[in-house]
């Protein structure tokens, strides 16, 4: 246990941080001394947002496989200029893929890297 004195207005910016990062206020605090630095919890808002990226997501993936299941001819009658069609679908596949990269990292709970060197817990927290 480590006791430290700290002013009243610091223990509030403490605690209102903390709980922006959906952490307790001693798991804060060990996180930020370790070098961690945590990242607040997103907003109704932005979760929303990231609902809908996530439906986008699966609706290019499924127009993808979609397009992966027809023959070359299909394609093309079905979008009337193939070489247009696959550099789309080659930029899309590059984006989805971030996006779900993205999604991901956005579920990842707020934690102190218990045990992590002091360099693994800065790469952690970048």
């Amino acid at each position: 246990m480590v006791v430290t004195k700290v002013t009243e207005l610091e223990l509030s910016q403490i605690k209102s941080t903390a709980d922006q990062c959906g952490m307790t206020r001693s798991d804060f605090i060990r996180a930020r001394v370790l070098g961690y630095k945590p990242r607040q919890r997103l907003s109704d808002r932005e979760l929303d947002g990231l609902r809908q990226l996530a439906a986008c997501r699966t609706d290019m993936v499924n127009f993808a496989n979609a397009l992966h299941g027809l023959n070359d001819n299909e394609k093309v009658k079905l979008f009337r200029h193939q070489p247009t069609m696959l550099e789309w679908y080659e930029k899309v596949a590059h984006v989805t893929n971030h996006v779900a990269d993205f999604l991901q990292s956005t579920q990842t709970a707020n934690s102190y890297p218990a045990g992590a060197t002091n360099q693994e817990a800065k790469e952690d927290g970048a």
